[in-house]
């Protein structure tokens, strides 16, 4: 892939759902071991920690202390190892984009340079989330949709929370029905192949085996929703703006 095909001039109208998913499978593919990798270590904590966990709370039915402490552990953990591996894939992404060398060290150091906006972003958007859940479920959806591509605003752009989450629902307006398509199909998939592989692993029976299919397919998932976030924000910025990646990524050179 050329950089003249990932910068071609959109129009508005040209967002599309199948680009994004397409072009996510081939820089995906393209560097495989850097973007699992990442996502590996980052769903580390959820699958030993809190979900091993919990199903051993749900066997016994009794909660232990250490069993509490070792999920409230492995949520804290998740939960930062997610924003840094969030900000490490999505600058590793435009590298790819750019077609430039994708490394590791240097995208951790951006990453790090931009974990405390995105711990800011991420308390603001979860409390505004639940707040919308509150308020009959439907709202959460709305603004989920509005703001999916505000960590990448919040990175690339390097604003602050609040200006990341309206940069997004500004990116996202008038194709939101495409975004919330785009959010769905991820789900569906995540769902419905987790639910197979749980019910493949309970037949095989081997707790090895299980943990290490889990993190396969949390960290093959969760790479490739990480790049198409970025894709996405990628080309709604070039279908309304009409810049090219160069001008969107110049901000890490």
């Amino acid at each position: 892939m050329t950089n003249a095909t990932m910068s071609a001039p959109f129009v508005e109208s040209d967002f599309r759902v199948g680009r994004v998913l397409g072009r996510t499978a081939t820089i995906l593919s393209q560097h495989f071991v850097i973007f699992f990798l990442v996502a590996v270590v980052a769903a580390t904590p959820t699958v030993l920690l809190v979900q091993r966990n919990l199903e051993a709370m749900a066997a016994s039915g009794t909660p232990t202390p250490d069993t509490l402490i070792m999920i409230g552990v492995g949520f804290v953990l998740a939960g930062v190892l997610g924003l840094i591996s969030q900000a490490v894939m999505l600058h590793a992404a435009f590298q790819a984009m750019r077609n430039r060398p994708v490394s590791l060290g240097e995208s951790l150091r951006v990453g790090l340079a931009r974990v405390l906006s995105i711990l800011g972003l991420a308390i603001v958007m979860g409390v505004l989330l639940v707040l919308g859940f509150i308020a009959l479920v439907i709202p959460m959806f709305i603004l989920l949709t509005m703001w999916w591509v505000a960590t990448p605003a919040c990175v690339v752009e390097r604003t602050g929370p609040w200006s990341s989450l309206k940069r997004s629902a500004a990116l996202t307006k008038g194709h939101r029905w495409k975004v919330f398509g785009l959010m769905v199909l991820l789900s569906i998939i995540n769902i419905v192949v987790s639910q197979i592989l749980e019910v493949a692993l309970v037949l095989v029976g081997s707790d090895i085996l299980s943990i290490l299919v889990r993190l396969f397919w949390v960290g093959l998932i969760g790479a490739y929703n990480a790049i198409a976030v970025v894709m996405a924000y990628h080309d709604l910025r070039v279908a309304k703006e009409g810049i090219d990646i160069e001008q969107i990524a110049s901000v890490f050179d």
